[in-house]
């Protein structure tokens, strides 16, 4: 029999995988508190593999506020807010999914450009890897965005590039990066 972190980790795979949509997902405020939390976590660790820690909880915190208010704007304006548990959650869920996915690719592009002889090649397959992925996260995104806000697919995709460039922008305006 499986766990129910068993169970939910696959329900989050499978709306990876463009199978399941946040509908599939429990309305349960306690499961989006722990996927806020550890979305909120992965995030402020991707982070600090670039910046300091303080500035790492900073926009760790910053991107879970976004994707809350992001979210609860978009459906407000749908008219549909009784679907934002559900659909912070499939965000969350899906985004720890990516994170954890995500975290090995950035220290396999920081080990490939500290080594002179195979950075160019590590650092470009990263680099590579780490594109596709994003591209993946945002059919993630623009699919749960069309099952929440009954849209089609590509302007769902829109909306997820959309607030992609929104946590980007805001969070560069408020702490912009050092350089080294």
């Amino acid at each position: 029999m499986l766990s129910a972190g068993k169970v939910l980790f696959l329900a989050f795979f499978e709306i990876c995988r463009l199978n399941k949509g946040p509908q599939d997902i429990p309305a349960s405020r306690n499961l989006l508190t722990i996927c806020l939390v550890v979305y909120g976590l992965l995030s402020i660790q991707l982070a600090v593999l670039s910046q300091p820690i303080e500035k790492a909880v900073f926009a760790g915190v910053l991107e879970v506020a976004l994707i809350m208010i992001f979210s609860l704007a978009l459906l407000q304006i749908r008219g549909k807010s009784e679907r934002w548990v559900q659909m912070v959650t499939a965000l969350a869920g899906t985004g720890i999914i990516i994170s954890i996915l995500a975290i090995p690719l950035y220290l396999f592009i920081g080990i490939g450009a500290d080594d002179a002889a195979a950075s160019g090649g590590v650092h470009a397959l990263g680099l590579l890897f780490l594109a596709v992925l994003a591209c993946w996260n945002i059919t993630i995104m623009g699919h749960i965005l069309r099952h929440a806000l009954d849209l089609n697919m590509f302007s769902a995709i829109i909306l997820a590039i959309s607030y992609i460039w929104i946590i980007f922008s805001f969070t560069a305006a408020i702490m912009p990066m050092e350089a080294t």
